[in-house]
């Protein structure tokens, strides 16, 4: 909650450069590191300076013209994944030619060279959207730490209603994710029984997908509306978990990667247009932190819910995933109302 406090009160452009070159410092310690102590000052240096995140959620949100913002959320996924194609390659030829220690060292200070890029990109050409804010004070930090602990309340105070419905509807679907990142990759070897190369391809198969057709299914969200591409997305989503559990061959896995992609497609942009729709700027920092922070919490007690399931057998953890699919694809066509005038 801290960072979308600060990002409402203070603006969101200097917390977001400052971090950024906070990040970049991060990734030094992993690449000069001699042991795990300095990785792990890293990490944590890493993760202390991702408070800027709601920042960054709100001033795209701020920066995208309603009408467009299926297609500015779709190009904001897809375009920083184009790298993202290439770099495990890369990688693994550092690593072929260095060894694993200097491969990996040579790869980290890459990513500082990425990341200070970032940085003075986002520095030398980044425009504070939010007008009205005050100057930080290195002094008052501490106070707004103090205070933004409050903050989880007085940010769903300032939702509205049907951002009220949305979060709750997000947070019950958010419980999908860490099933299918921990266990899927055991279920396709072990039960399905492709082999691991097999496993890497459909990994291929998922991100061409969705770099063939993020930025088309952007554009159709706003055709369309925010309701009707969630919408969409589950009902690609809910069949296709039911396909997956029954399938027995890689071919079946090619077709069902295809269309858990093309959900992903439509849903990323979609829930994200629809939060920036009904959040009004003054208070996008902290409504996007707190739902962040509701997500991380819900995942967080997943990660332990799926292991206990998979222990049941390893079909369990998908079919829970199957009745949230369907809860949440009623809560949307029963609950969810797209606002009649989008925030700006």
């Amino acid at each position: 909650m801290l960072g979308g406090h600060l990002a409402d009160k203070y603006g969101r452009r200097d917390l977001i450069v400052v971090m950024t070159f906070g990040v970049a410092l991060s990734y030094v310690f992993y690449a000069i590191a001699p042991d795990w102590r300095l990785v792990a000052l890293g990490m944590a240096l890493g993760n202390l300076c991702l408070i800027y995140q709601p920042a960054l959620e709100a001033i795209t949100a701020d920066s995208i013209p309603p009408e467009k913002r299926g297609l500015g959320y779709a190009l904001a996924n897809v375009l920083p994944s184009v790298p993202a194609v290439f770099s495990p390659l890369l990688a693994r030829e550092l690593i072929r030619r260095l060894g694993f220690v200097e491969g990996m060292r040579i790869a980290y200070w890459i990513v500082v060279a990425g990341s200070l890029a970032a940085a003075l990109i986002r520095a030398l050409f980044l425009k504070e959207t939010l007008e009205r804010h005050e100057k930080a004070r290195l002094r008052e930090l501490l106070g707004e730490f103090k205070r933004s602990l409050s903050e989880m309340a007085s940010a769903w105070r300032a939702m509205p209603r049907q951002l009220k419905i949305f979060t709750v509807i997000l947070f019950i679907s958010v419980f999908e994710e860490p099933m299918f990142r921990m266990f899927m990759s055991l279920y396709v070897v072990h039960v399905v029984g492709i082999s691991r190369a097999d496993w890497a391809v459909l990994g291929v198969v998922w991100s061409a997908t969705a770099l063939a057709a993020g930025i088309p299914l952007g554009k159709a969200v706003d055709v369309v509306g925010r309701k009707k591409a969630l919408v969409l997305s589950y009902v690609l989503w809910l069949p296709s978990t039911v396909y997956f559990l029954l399938c027995r061959s890689f071919w079946e896995l090619v077709f069902i990667f295809v269309l858990f992609s093309l959900g992903g497609s439509l849903f990323g942009p979609a829930h994200q247009a629809l939060i920036a729709d009904l959040t009004p700027k003054e208070v996008r920092g902290r409504v996007m932190g707190a739902i962040g922070n509701l997500n991380l919490g819900a995942a967080a007690i997943t990660s332990a819910l799926a292991g206990l399931l998979y222990e049941l057998g390893p079909a369990w953890p998908f079919i829970t995933c199957v009745f949230i699919d369907a809860l949440v694809l009623s809560m949307i066509l029963l609950l969810l109302e797209e606002p009649e005038k989008r925030e700006a």
